[in-house]
């Protein structure tokens, strides 16, 4: 037994590669192998700007370690069979609330001129803070390289479920 201290670029060949060259956009991600036998499965991934990963679960669970910026770690587990990774379509609540409050409003006509003031109000600051969730997106460090690291434990099966591509399922490492 010793410790073991691995460089991840430094990996041979077969103990690293690509994610996502088969699927359209941008869902590129070099991998490494740092550690897998029978009890784990550990691999660091390099996320470049722009590139998202695909849509994906676990058999086992995935315990996930990241940086957002060199001080800001994140720590992420995602339960067994949980979808996690690429991007998902998420409908704007701020705009399902501003439309519902223009059809109160017009449902009002002028019978309720202090509701009417409510929903006025109400719309006002709707937009103040879609406009501050704006400004503080601006405020995010600029796009940069992040090295993410996955850790699997036994049986190692991933199933990519990624609407850009058909679903299959991967026993150890994923190769693409």
């Amino acid at each position: 037994m010793e410790s073991l201290h691995i460089n991840p670029y430094a990996l041979p060949a077969d103990q690293q590669g690509w994610r996502g060259l088969t699927v359209d956009g941008n869902h590129k991600r070099k991998w490494y192998t740092v550690l897998q036998n029978d009890q784990v499965l550990v691999t660091a991934l390099l996320l470049i700007p722009g590139e998202v990963s695909i849509r994906h679960s676990h058999e086992s669970g995935e315990l996930s370690v990241h940086f957002s910026d060199a001080m800001r770690p994140e720590v992420t587990w995602n339960p067994p069979g949980v979808l996690h990774g690429g991007p998902v379509p998420r409908p704007s609540l701020a705009d399902a609330v501003a439309d519902n409050l223009k059809q109160q409003k017009g449902a009002l006509g002028s019978g309720n001129a202090d509701v009417a003031d409510l929903i006025d109000q109400i719309m006002h600051l709707q937009a103040q803070m879609q406009d501050l969730e704006r400004q503080l997106r601006e405020l995010r460090p600029g796009p940069a390289p992040r090295v993410i690291v996955d850790i699997l434990f036994p049986p190692f099966r991933t199933t990519i479920d990624d609407p850009a591509t058909e679903p299959k399922t991967v026993t150890g490492q994923w190769f693409d």
